[in-house]
């Protein structure tokens, strides 16, 4: 505390300092005054006695200036001496003795008194600046006198600020615990001290009675912050615990090298155990399988040097001294103050993840011998090839000694023994539908392991037999057996293997049946084939020959009836002739579409530009006795030499059911790429009803006139084979009574380079 300051001075200790400065004053006037009055009446010796009184005071109060305020009075002693006193050399010696007697009082005093103001200072400068509240209370009358700022801002005072308190009042456990404090003092106690406010602040109280035992001293921390610390450490520490105690893998602390110090539930449950006491104790290296040990001590003591190992697999011990896969990682926690030095061990159990490995490369197992089987088996084409290197390439794999392979036709009570591979046979060549065999093994549709074959066949090679079926789509087609000279039994695993390959070769296998059937079907249709050409040409020729002796004949019937015309005079007997002409005549229709037909089918189209002037001219000149109008330009169309009996067709059912009167006109259009011709007259018309049919095999009008219906499917034939389109319509529009018309289309001749395309597209 600076001496020269007072004002920093704290309540109690600031009041009583400013009332020493008033004595000090006071004590100086009344020395000059009483010093004054004496050296008058002539008693110089004992007043200056009273000079020392502030002069103590003014030292011991402000040791800095307690020197020079001595000499002020001894100054002032001086004068005084001088002025009231005759001035004798002994007076005024013995003034001077006195004053310097006064410097060095007030000097030692001086001295002695800045010593201790510079102790109090620094222990003052503890009592403020510690971390600790501390308070000063008197053991006698109970009041605390004073505190510091730690305790104040604790207990929510204002700084420097404390009213005068009880100690009662501000530690209510102080009554009982002033025999403790007589005694011996207090050490740590934890209590609560009362605030301000009112409300507890709890703290760690340590108290004694300072030297003189009249003032004690009590210095008190606050457990607020620890407290809250501590719960939140305590609720950290019981979160922990349960994820520790809820995750599924085991974790295990140990003290390095030694033991194993906590465990949680899933560690517990892993090794077997009922509680921690099972496990805390023991070696880590005791949970470990004998042979994994030397190599669990060295990934242990790796992980102890700061090194980060990989998790290691290993087999690990149950308290009963069952052995199972884990999967462990080690990490190393170094001492932190209090904290011991741990290792955590994680440990996980990899028991389904070696099943599920186990199990995948079973399957890699099986699809890969399935594969090399079927792969062995689609590169043979004939049936007998594909069964024979599929099992070959079994017994190869799977390590048997013998096998077979038995089909059976649908329809059939017999399965057929198709292919052996291995000296001698291991069944029967054929096995019918109700031998044992079959009906307890093939029909069940599963893989049959028949570890006593011998006794059910005596003779038999092989000491085990293993029978699967061959599925089909109604049933099993067969099936194929292997079998071992030295097995005793045939593992789950590779009757699996042999089920899945039976099942892939199921569809090969029937499909290599359907092919042997296919290809004796096809044996048997090109045998038919043969025949039924063979057949044809004698059709054809005989065909050729009554077309061409009845069109010998029909010329000469038409000859002679024309004679008979020209020279009858019998009305009767012309009508019998023109009947007679009629039949003859349509007779040659009917010889000349079947013939049109027969090309038509004979062979592939050969288009080529064919004009349409020059052929209809021709009709013309066939129909000579009808009248026909050509119009329209002269196109050129693809086509081939049977375009004309299109026209014939056209004209000649105009002709037919129009009668000798009727007219005919021939249109022709070019359209782009197209030639649209309509061939219309003026004859009784078609039906609305009857023209969307009317193109069809073998359809007729609506007329008692004679005809096939062959002419209009021709004309749809034709005009399709040339790429073109037909269609029947009015020559007047809505008055089908006014006359027919037929449109057709061709393909319109554009250049070489075009009919030649055209020529390639609509080759076959």
């Amino acid at each position: 505390m600076d001496a020269g300051r007072p004002d920093h001075l704290p309540g109690s200790t600031f009041a009583r300092e400013h009332l020493l400065s008033w004595i000090i004053a006071a004590s100086a006037l009344f020395a000059f005054g009483t010093t004054g009055y004496s050296l008058f009446a002539g008693l110089p010796v004992v007043v200056s006695h009273f000079f020392y009184i502030p002069i103590v005071l003014a030292a011991y109060l402000y040791p800095d200036r307690g020197v020079a305020f001595a000499g002020m009075l001894a100054a002032g002693y001086l004068a005084g001496v001088l002025l009231f006193t005759t001035g004798g050399w002994y007076e005024v010696a013995s003034a001077l003795l006195r004053a310097g007697v006064f410097l060095v009082v007030a000097a030692v005093v001086s001295h002695l008194s800045g010593r201790l103001q510079t102790r109090e200072r620094r222990y003052r400068g503890v009592f403020e600046t510690s971390g600790a509240g501390v308070f000063i209370f008197s053991p006698v009358t109970g009041k605390i006198e004073e505190m510091n700022r730690g305790c104040a801002g604790m207990l929510g005072y204002p700084d420097g600020d404390a009213p005068p308190l009880e100690v009662s009042e501000v530690w209510p456990g102080y009554p009982g615990s002033a025999g403790a404090l007589e005694r011996a003092g207090i050490e740590g106690l934890d209590c609560s001290l009362v605030r301000r406010d009112g409300t507890s602040c709890p703290v760690i109280l340590s108290a004694n009675l300072l030297p003189g035992r009249q003032t004690g001293c009590a210095v008190v921390v606050g457990t607020t912050e620890q407290k809250r610390l501590e719960n939140r450490l305590r609720r950290s520490e019981a979160t922990y615990r349960v994820i520790l105690d809820t995750v599924d893998v085991g974790i295990v602390l140990t003290d390095p090298g030694r033991q194993v110090v906590e465990a949680n539930k899933a560690a517990i449950g892993l090794f077997g155990g009922a509680g921690r006491e099972d496990l805390i104790g023991r070696s880590p290296l005791d949970l470990v399988a004998a042979r994994y040990r030397e190599a669990a001590r060295i990934y242990l003591e790796r992980a102890l040097r700061g090194e980060m190992p990989a998790p290691g697999e290993c087999m690990l011990c149950r308290l009963d001294g069952s052995e199972w896969p884990a999967e462990v990682s080690a990490t190393y926690l170094a001492r932190d103050g209090d904290a011991p030095e741990r290792q955590i061990l994680v440990i996980r159990n990899i028991t389904e993840r070696r099943q599920a490995e186990e199990a995948m490369r079973e399957e890699n197992r099986r699809l890969s011998i399935v594969n090399e089987v079927i792969a062995v088996a689609t590169a043979s084409r004939r049936l007998d090839d594909l069964l024979q290197a599929s099992l070959a390439k079994i017994i190869a794999l799977l390590g048997f000694d013998h096998g077979a392979v038995y089909l059976m036709r649908p329809g059939s009570d017999t399965a057929v023994l198709r292919v052996l591979e291995g000296e001698g046979r291991i069944l029967p060549a054929v096995v019918r539908r109700d031998d044992p065999f079959y009906r307890d093994l093939v029909l069940a549709g599963d893989v049959r392991c028949i570890e006593d074959i011998r006794a059910r066949h005596p003779g038999s090679l092989v000491k085990v037999l293993v029978a699967v079926p061959i599925p089909g789509d109604d049933g099993p087609v067969g099936w194929f057996a292997v079998g071992s000279r030295t097995r005793e039994t045939v593992p789950e695993s590779e009757r699996r293997i042999l089920l899945a390959i039976g099942e892939e070769l199921g569809s090969a296998v029937v499909m290599g049946m359907l092919q042997e059937d296919l290809e004796g079907a096809l044996a048997s249709a090109n045998r038919y084939l043969d025949e039924a050409n063979a057949a044809t040409g004698e059709v054809n020729l005989y065909v050729d020959i009554l077309t061409h002796d009845i069109n010998n004949a029909n010329t000469a019937a038409m000859g002679y009836l024309q004679m008979f015309l020209e020279s009858a005079a019998d009305e009767s007997g012309v009508l019998a002739a023109k009947k007679s002409l009629a039949a003859i005549y349509q007779s040659n229709d009917i010889i000349r579409n079947v013939s049109t037909i027969r090309k038509i089918k004979a062979g592939s189209v050969e288009l080529r530009p064919v004009q349409l002037g020059p052929v209809l001219r021709e009709i013309r000149n066939y129909y000579s006795d009808t009248c026909i109008t050509c119009e329209g330009a002269d196109a050129t169309v693809l086509a081939d030499d049977l375009l004309p009996e299109i026209f014939v067709n056209l004209i000649g059912n105009a002709v037919k059911f129009g009668g000798p009167e009727v007219e005919v006109t021939v249109s022709v259009k070019e359209d782009g790429g197209m030639v649209s011709v309509t061939v219309a007259d003026t004859g009784p018309g078609i039906p609305d009803d009857l023209k969307p049919r009317l193109f069809g095999r073998y359809q007729r009008g609506e007329t008692k006139k004679g005809g096939k219906g062959l002419g209009l499917y021709i004309v749809r034939t034709l005009t399709e084979r040339y790429g073109g389109s037909v269609r029947a319509g009015d020559r007047i529009f809505g008055r089908p009574e006014k006359g027919a018309a037929v449109t057709f289309t061709l393909r319109r001749r554009l250049s070489e380079a075009g009919d030649k395309r055209a020529e390639y597209l609509s080759s076959p």
